[in-house]
């Protein structure tokens, strides 16, 4: 009976020398957990338009809602990550820098804002808008382009404006312009970004003041 003990010892020995190798590379897995910190996240908002003049001229109002349809992204484009692209490297996706909120909904606000403010009216909203409220105008944009490298920001998208009462196709603009990168880091990425979305607005808010002109002579006739 003396002997068991050394006996159970040799068995269990025997048993647990299999599972070293795995026990062993579990702890260094578990402390090099411990010792490394992961990459600090940044992330990044579109900016609103600064302060502008209204582009509507006087006399001239939103006599129904416009109407801001989602906008359209390529899949790329489809995710948090800020992307860039360098020559001939195609798009890269950056860790550690990402969007605020999905891009098609800060673009998305972002143009409503704008618009807003360049139209002088609270009358622009993103669909499906207020309850019960009817739209004069719709506008859909699909961006092809919304990315650059170190040095420039380049926006193309296309624009199509429709009469949703009497479905109708009224303008299809196609929108590009490459805006130069003011500073280093993201940050100035980010605001030629801005930048550049805020010229698509201004686009969006002239083509809706050339349909708007007649409409407001029909009225006050």
């Amino acid at each position: 009976m003396s002997g068991t003990p050394h006996g159970l010892s040799r068995i269990q020995s025997a048993l647990l020398q299999p599972l070293l190798p795995a026990l062993v590379l579990l702890m260094s897995i578990m402390l090099s957990g411990c010792i490394s910190k992961p990459a600090p996240t940044t992330v990044y908002a579109l900016e609103p338009l600064a302060t502008s003049s209204p582009v509507i001229s006087k006399g001239i109002t939103l006599p129904g809602m416009i109407m801001v349809m989602p906008v359209r992204l390529p899949p790329h484009l489809r995710q948090k990550s800020i992307v860039v692209e360098e020559a001939g490297a195609g798009p890269k996706m950056l860790a550690g820098h990402l969007w605020a909120g999905p891009l098609d909904e800060q673009i998305s606000a972002n143009l409503v804002a704008s618009l807003q403010t360049l139209l002088a009216s609270p009358n622009v909203a993103l669909y499906p808008g207020p309850r019960y409220s009817r739209a004069m105008y719709q506008v859909e944009t699909e961006i092809i382009r919304f990315s650059g490298d170190s040095r420039t920001f380049t926006l193309r998208a296309v624009t199509t404006i429709s009469d949703p009462n009497e479905r109708r196709m009224l303008s299809r603009t196609a929108f590009t312009e490459t805006f130069p990168i003011e500073g280093e880091g993201y940050s100035a990425y980010v605001a030629a970004a801005s930048k550049v979305l805020a010229h698509l607005s201004a686009d969006i808010a002239a083509a809706l003041t050339d349909l708007l002109k007649p409409a407001s002579g029909t009225n006050n006739s």
